[in-house]
């Protein structure tokens, strides 16, 4: 009996020196990486450096291969290795404004807020026309009939008259803790998931909807087309008009304007008075293939059994032209490069391989990400190679740049145990959580199509939706820095947890 009681002892006693040395093991780890990463962090200045110097990034541009060679630089300084471009596109055309103006002139004069699409030509020098308001082309056969003959030297604004709003009570938004805790206790996703070559097919269908529109009002003689977006506060959501390749249309020159101008043209010819608007616009087209590139770098594995297997992090890199793309997505490229530098820093080892990409082309049909998968897993409608297999996950960071709360198991259920340990040890100021949801319109549905385990993080929304995204308003000062450094921490240690784990991350589909 006594021997018994002592083998049970000594039973439990290991487990508690076990336990107790994983938690003070998990402890000093954590210590290093906070300490790094609240105490020696670079993530504000990088972002401010990639923004304020590089500016915008829109695919295909000089301005993103030069962003590209910078961040290619900044990775090996913070010690990656194996850094280097791979190609994503052979056929996309490089394109920028070289100045824009565009100013009411009757029946008094006003500077109208505006910006042009992507993509859209050149006017002949400075011009001047008459609006006319086509408010859909969703029926061309009736625009047809009613307008043939009557847009030479117009100015087509497209669209209904915005209808009037005030602002919103709260801009500035948080996910608060009954929201996180009832996307935890779903129980099935409420978005379904899309597979990637199906929603390639319904984003092309989309974006080229306005072509036989722009191109029967340029075939009529038609200076510009205007349009608006549902935007607050003058705000301008921009974007780009998707003909990006080489063989695509170049339209005439197609701008959004604000909608409380927007508003006053359109009423103003319901009063028959017609707005006369003088306007130009000058860019330029080019095709340099070497600009469109991802950008890769590692840190390799010491293990050397599992130092083959990767856990892939990623973001894109390449934004709109508006602004500096500052939220979307400069800062949280800059958040997964501060984590991997945190990790070299503290000198932390892990058993696999941490690759870290930043995607060009994401805002258009996830140009870079699409072009990695099939270069590396085979192509779609094929079956994932063994290269894939060695994925354990990937991590995208793509969501705004708000404080990270959590993770998008992208309907992966076998995936939560390891989120909810990695979040549990991670002891921190606030709680993570982990829901079943899918979601959708990033990268990681890209390898998810491959049976990788991929996840989006939760990330509060702050002012990015109303405010910043794909608007001029996308720059540093809406990147809060604690946001930013609790990202890079937290991602430093679920990146290193992933990588140093004896097991990989169970997959949605059991091979």
């Amino acid at each position: 009996m006594k021997m018994k009681i002592f083998f049970i002892s000594a039973l439990f006693s290991c487990i508690f020196i076990n336990s107790y040395a994983q938690s003070s093991s998990d402890d000093l780890t954590l210590a290093k990486i906070k300490n790094i990463g609240y105490q020696q962090s670079q993530v504000k200045q990088m972002t401010y450096e990639l923004a304020d110097v590089y500016g915008h990034r829109l695919t295909g541009s000089r301005e993103y291969l030069a962003a590209a060679k910078w961040a290619s630089a900044k990775m090996k300084e913070a010690g990656l290795v194996n850094v280097h471009f791979e190609n994503f596109c052979t056929d996309c055309r490089g394109w920028n404004v070289k100045n824009f103006n565009v100013e009411l002139q009757s029946p008094n004069y006003m500077h109208i807020v505006a910006y042009p699409l992507a993509w859209t030509k050149s006017t002949d020098g400075i011009v001047e026309g008459d609006v006319v308001n086509i408010e859909s082309y969703s029926n061309m056969n009736l625009v047809e009939q009613q307008y043939a003959g009557k847009l030479k030297g117009k100015i087509i604004l497209l669209g209904e008259e915005p209808l009037p709003k005030s602002l919103p009570d709260n801009i500035f938004k948080r996910f608060t803790k009954e929201e996180l805790i009832e996307m935890q206790n779903r129980l099935v996703p409420q978005i379904e998931a899309i597979p990637i070559p199906k929603q390639l097919e319904i984003w092309h269908d989309e974006y080229f909807e306005d072509n036989a529109f722009l191109q029967f009002v340029e075939n009529e003689g038609a200076l510009a087309v205007f349009k608006t977006s549902s935007s607050i506060a003058g705000i301008v959501n921009v974007g780009g008009t998707y003909y990006y390749k080489e063989n695509d249309p170049k339209p005439l020159p197609y701008f959004i304007i604000m909608p409380e101008h927007a508003g006053r043209l359109i009423r103003l010819l319901k009063q028959n008075i017609s707005p006369k608007i003088k306007f130009n616009l000058e860019t330029d087209f080019y095709n340099e293939l070497d600009n469109n590139v991802n950008i890769i770098g590692e840190i390799m594995g010491s293990d050397a059994k599992l130092k083959s297997e990767v856990v892939l992090i990623g973001g894109h890199f390449d934004s709109w032209h508006t602004a500096t793309g500052a939220t979307d997505n400069g800062a949280n490229c800059m958040v997964l490069l501060e984590a991997l530098r945190i990790l070299k820093e503290s000198g932390l080892e892990t058993k696999r391989t941490i690759r870290l990409a930043f995607w060009g082309g994401e805002e258009e049909d996830f140009n870079g990400s699409v072009a990695y998968a099939k270069k590396h897993y085979g192509e779609f409608n094929s079956k994932p190679n063994t290269e894939s297999e060695k994925v354990t996950a990937y991590l995208n960071l793509d969501n705004g740049i708000g404080l990270v709360r959590g993770v998008y198991l992208q309907s992966n259920e076998y995936a939560r145990p390891v989120f909810k340990d990695i979040f549990h040890r991670f002891s921190d100021s606030q709680d993570y959580y982990v829901t079943i949801e899918n979601k959708l319109g990033n990268d990681h549905l890209t390898f998810d199509y491959y049976n990788i385990p991929a996840f989006q993080f939760i990330q509060d929304q702050l002012d990015y939706r109303p405010v910043t995204h794909h608007t001029p308003l996308d720059l540093p000062e809406y990147a809060l820095e604690s946001d930013m450094m609790k990202n890079a921490v937290m991602l430093a240690w679920t990146i290193y947890s992933l990588a140093s784990s004896e097991e990989m991350v169970p997959r949605k589909i059991k091979n």
